[in-house]
């Protein structure tokens, strides 16, 4: 589950944290790490990110003497960038330094809490009720698809509401196909949603998600920066 903190999206749940961790194995992303006894940074990987145990492996820290400081046990923080999201854990510990053939590497528990934080760089214009704009998502992995409310929408991507607590839980990077309607303006778009973020409010009973178009077609990507302008222009944003 997501959590916001000031201005800075935490995730606290095994699930959450573990669906990032394993996309930054699977993206085979850089990671930086830095010390907390000094400002030098190393860069590493995620090699596994295991759910049950709620451990993650790092490979070998490089330069070489970032080694030494791992096994004397210095606590460190972990930063990355995962397709323009900002992700940041601290407080970070081995508990284990094992190898195979290809070298070192550590076993790291869970951080208590993750930072997944989007770097928006594109115009998000809220979109008023008395435009009905609905999202449809579906997938082979639910049974049933989700109807959500748009709460606003970039040409990067959409914030949608779902009624009551999703379940199962959404999943980082999560894809869906998507029906878009907007029944003020009678359009209808198809495309492909994947899952950023997503955390529920209680307060509101609503699944709040987060999540970025994958592989637009050209005339949809322009209907919906065209729709994206006439929010801003008609000072609804």
């Amino acid at each position: 589950m997501a959590i916001t903190d000031s201005q800075d999206r935490y995730y606290y749940g095994a699930g959450d944290i573990f669906g990032v961790l394993r996309a930054l194995q699977t993206e085979r992303s850089s990671v930086n790490v830095q010390f907390d006894n000094g400002a030098q940074l190393y860069n590493t990987m995620v090699l596994e990110a295991n759910l049950k145990e709620r451990v993650f492996l790092l490979d070998e820290v490089t330069p070489r003497d970032g080694h030494r400081k791992v096994e004397e046990g210095i606590t460190f923080s972990i930063r990355a960038s995962l397709n323009g999201i900002k992700v940041h854990a601290k407080d970070l510990k081995s508990v284990r330094t094992l190898s195979n053939d290809s070298g070192l590497y550590y076993l790291i528990p869970f951080p208590a809490k993750l930072l997944y934080l989007q770097r928006r760089g594109a115009f998000r214009a809220m979109v008023p009720g008395s435009m009905m704009a609905v999202a449809t998502c579906s997938n082979g992995e639910r049974e049933e698809a989700m109807h959500g409310k748009i709460i606003n929408m970039s040409a990067t991507g959409i914030r949608v509401a779902f009624p009551g607590m999703v379940a199962p839980d959404l999943q980082v990077k999560e894809r869906f196909d998507t029906l878009i309607r907007i029944q003020a303006q009678e359009q209808n778009l198809e495309c492909h949603l994947e899952i950023v973020y997503s955390e529920y409010n209680k307060g509101r009973d609503l699944t709040i998600c987060g999540c970025r178009f994958v592989d637009l077609e050209r005339p949809t990507q322009l209907v919906i920066s065209r729709f994206v302008t006439f929010l801003q222009r008609e000072g609804m944003a």
